[in-house]
């Protein structure tokens, strides 16, 4: 019996050990993962993200279009002789393409990286994600190890008593609980 104890308390302790272990590897993921490595950015990488996050608020979309109104208001309605881009507004357009044309290639640069970022953080995820599977296998592995276990100890204890009620008690004797006891709550 106290073989099974020593047995059982070595179960518990590398149990308890292997949750420490995946408990300090999920640390040191997470820490990496909150903190990444600083990239070394290029002067054009640098630049096109500054593209991308002016880009891509409502600052520029607002400018743009109060710029467009006020350009075709003025051109129609001021005389022909003031007019400096006539209705087809063919310089305005030229000035719009002009200024998308320099601008995408930035702004797919920076999308390009920040998917990369993203197919980064996911293999990490994946990552955290297959250790904790496994700790979760390794603990229902211990889990169903412990069960066996007390499962043995009952069978074991339950063979003792059985053969405790046969060494002492006398056959045919019939054992009454006594009535002014209550009985144990467990």
């Amino acid at each position: 019996m106290k073989n099974l104890n020593i047995l059982q308390n070595e179960k518990v302790k590398q149990l308890h050990q292997t949750v420490i272990d995946t408990i300090h590897k999920a640390k040191v993921i997470t820490k990496n993962h909150l903190n990444p490595e600083e990239e070394s950015l290029t002067l054009g990488e640098k630049f096109s993200d500054v593209v991308f996050n002016i880009g891509s608020s409502w600052a520029p979309i607002l400018f743009f279009t109060t710029m467009v109104i006020t350009w075709v208001v003025f051109n129609l309605s001021v005389g022909e002789k003031y007019r400096f881009d006539p209705y087809p507004f063919s310089l305005m357009t030229f000035l719009l393409a002009g200024i998308a044309a320099v601008q995408a290639p930035f702004i797919m640069m920076s999308q390009h990286r920040n998917g990369l970022k993203n197919s980064k953080k996911l293999a990490l995820n994946l990552k955290v994600e297959k250790e904790i599977l496994a700790l979760h296998q390794s603990i229902t592995v211990s889990i169903e190890q412990q069960l066996q276990q007390v499962h043995e100890n009952q069978t074991a204890t339950l063979k003792l008593l059985n053969e405790l009620h046969l060494k002492y008690d006398k056959p045919g004797q019939v054992i009454k609980p006594d009535s002014t006891q209550t009985p144990a709550v467990v």
